[in-house]
C-alpha cells in the first residue's frame, strides 16, 4: 500500500497556508479539493467586506475571525460568523445590530460612530469581550457610569480622539484586568490621567499628544514615580518630547520590551547608555528625530546585542561600523529603518559586508533605507541595489513585502527587478525610483514590477 504523499495530508497542508503569501492563496486553493479544503480557511480568515464577498459570505462565514464593515456595507443579509473574533465597524450605522448578532467576540473596534443608546445596552451583553477600540466618537454624558463599569473587563483599550465626561463613578473605581492602554489626543486629559492611575497592573501604554502639552507633565511624573510597577512597553508619540523626560523615564523602568519616543533635542551618548541594560529584553526601540554623530555606531551594538528585537527605527548609522562589527543577532527583526552612510573612498569594500549584515534578517517585512526623520538633503547615497554590489546576499529576505528607498540615488536595472521578482515572492510595494539617473528605464522598471503586482 502506497504511503499518502505530504502534499497530501490535511494538517501539513493547513501549516503550510498559514505561511503562504495572501496573493498567493487563491491559487493554491485551485490545485485541488483537498488543497481547497486547506487554504480556503486561510482566504476567508481576515477579510473586508466587500460586494463579491457578502455574496459569497454564507458558504465561508465560519472561517471568519476577523471582520471589516465599512459604511457603503448596508446590508441586511449579513449572515452571522460564529467563530468571529473581532469586529471593526466604520461609520457602519447598524452596528447595534451587527453586535448584537455577535455577542461572542473578544475584540470590537468603532470609528467615526455615534455610540447610540442602544448601543449600551449591549455592551453588557459582551462577556467574552476583553479589547476595545473607541476612534473619533464620544462617550454619552448619561452612559458615562456604564462605560466605565465596562472597562472593569478590560485587557487592553484604545481610545482615539474620544471625549469622555468627567463625572460618575470614577473616582471609586478600580480597574486591575487592563494591561494594555493606547491614547490618541485626549480631549479631557484629567478623566484620562485619574482612569491611568486606577490600572495597577499596566503593562504597555503608548501615548499620543500633539502638540506636547505641559499637562502632559503630569504623565511623565506618573511614569517616573512608578505608579504602574509592571509598565515595560511605552510609546510616547508626541511631536517631541525633552530629553530630560526621556532620562527620567528610562531611569523608572526595571524591564523595557519596547521604548518610542520622539526628542525634541539631539540624544546624547549618556542618554544612549540607559538603553544598553535592556538589550536582553527589548523588541521595539524608536527613538526618533536626532542622533548625535557620535551615537552613528550604536545601532550596530543595538543590532548585534539585541535577540528579541522586532522594529528598529534609527537615524543614522556607520556603514563601516556595521561592515567590521559583530554579526547581527536580531533574527527576529521584522522591520528595519536606518540611513547607511558610506566613506565614498570605501563603499566598494564595505557595501557587500553590510548586505551580509542585512541578509541574516530572514524575518524581514518591511526595509526602510533611508533617512526617514529628514536631518539629512534628500538624494542621498546609501545601500545601492545592484547585482554587481552584493544584491543577490539578499535572497534570504523571502518575507520581504515592503522596502522603500525614496529620497535617495538607486540605478537598478531590469537584472536587478528580475531577480527582485524571482527571490522576494512576498514583494508588495517599492516606494522610491528603481532608477533616479534614467527616466526611460525608470518607466520600464515601473512597468514590469506593476505586471507582477508590485505596488510603485
Amino acid at each position: 500500500m502506497l504511503s499518502q504523499h505530504p502534499l497530501e495530508v490535511p494538517e501539513i497542508l493547513s501549516h503550510i497556508a498559514l505561511y503562504v503569501h495572501e496573493r498567493s492563496l487563491p491559487a493554491c486553493a485551485r490545485v485541488s479539493k483537498g488543497w481547497y479544503q486547506a487554504f480556503i480557511p486561510q482566504i476567508w480568515k481576515d477579510i473586508n467586506l466587500t460586494p463579491q464577498r457578502l455574496e459569497a459570505m454564507p458558504r465561508y462565514s465560519h472561517h471568519v475571525k476577523k471582520l471589516r464593515v465599512g459604511v457603503g456595507d448596508l446590508t441586511p443579509d449579513l449572515p452571522q460568523c460564529p467563530n468571529l473574533q473581532s469586529l471593526v465597524l466604520y461609520k457602519y450605522p447598524r452596528s447595534t445590530e451587527l453586535v448584537l448578532n455577535h455577542l461572542h467576540i473578544t475584540r470590537l473596534c468603532v470609528q467615526h460612530i455615534p455610540l447610540v443608546p442602544e448601543l449600551w445596552t449591549i455592551l453588557p451583553q459582551l462577556h467574552s469581550l476583553r479589547e476595545l477600540d473607541l476612534q473619533m466618537t464620544s462617550v454619552p454624558e448619561q452612559e458615562t457610569d456604564t462605560f466605565w463599569q465596562f472597562c472593569t473587563r478590560l485587557e487592553r483599550l484604545n481610545v482615539h480622539d474620544v471625549s469622555i465626561p468627567h463625572q460618575g463613578q470614577l473616582s471609586s473605581m478600580a480597574f486591575p484586568n487592563l494591561k494594555q492602554l493606547t491614547v490618541w489626543y485626549p480631549k479631557d486629559l484629567s478623566t484620562i490621567l485619574e482612569f491611568m492611575s486606577r490600572c495597577p497592573n499596566l503593562a504597555v501604554l503608548r501615548w499620543c499628544d500633539s502638540p506636547y502639552r505641559q499637562d502632559s507633565n503630569n504623565l511623565v511624573e506618573m511614569i517616573a514615580a512608578k505608579t504602574w510597577p509592571h509598565l515595560h512597553s511605552i510609546g510616547l508619540e508626541h511631536q517631541g518630547i525633552p530629553e530630560e523626560d526621556l532620562i527620567r523615564i528610562m531611569n523608572s523602568l526595571q524591564r523595557m520590551t519596547c521604548l518610542q519616543a520622539k526628542c525634541l533635542s539631539v540624544i546624547q551618548p549618556g542618554t544612549m547608555d540607559l538603553v544598553r541594560p535592556h538589550f536582553a529584553s527589548l523588541t521595539t526601540l524608536n527613538l526618533g528625530l536626532y542622533a548625535d554623530p557620535s551615537t552613528n555606531r550604536i545601532a550596530q551594538e543595538i543590532l548585534s546585542s539585541c535577540p528579541l528585537l522586532e522594529r528598529l527605527l534609527f537615524d543614522k548609522v556607520d556603514a563601516t561600523a556595521v561592515a567590521e562589527g559583530k554579526p547581527w543577532v536580531c533574527t527576529r527583526l521584522k522591520l528595519l529603518s536606518l540611513h547607511f552612510q558610506f566613506d565614498p573612498l570605501t563603499i566598494s569594500d564595505i557595501q557587500p559586508r553590510v548586505f551580509e549584515q542585512i541578509a541574516r534578517l530572514y524575518r524581514l517585512d518591511y526595509l526602510r533605507l533611508r533617512d526617514v526623520f529628514g536631518t539629512l538633503p534628500p538624494f542621498q547615497t546609501t545601500v545601492d541595489l545592484r547585482l554587481e554590489n552584493g544584491l543577490d546576499k539578499l535572497s534570504t529576505l523571502r518575507s520581504l513585502r515592503v522596502i522603500d528607498f525614496d529620497n535617495s540615488i538607486q540605478k537598478m536595472g531590469e537584472k536587478e527587478i528580475e531577480w527582485v521578482l524571482e527571490h522576494w515572492t512576498s514583494l508588495d510595494m517599492i516606494i522610491g525610483r528603481c532608477n533616479r539617473a534614467d527616466s526611460v528605464i525608470q518607466d520600464k522598471l515601473m512597468k514590469l514590477l506593476r505586471e507582477h503586482g508590485v505596488k510603485v
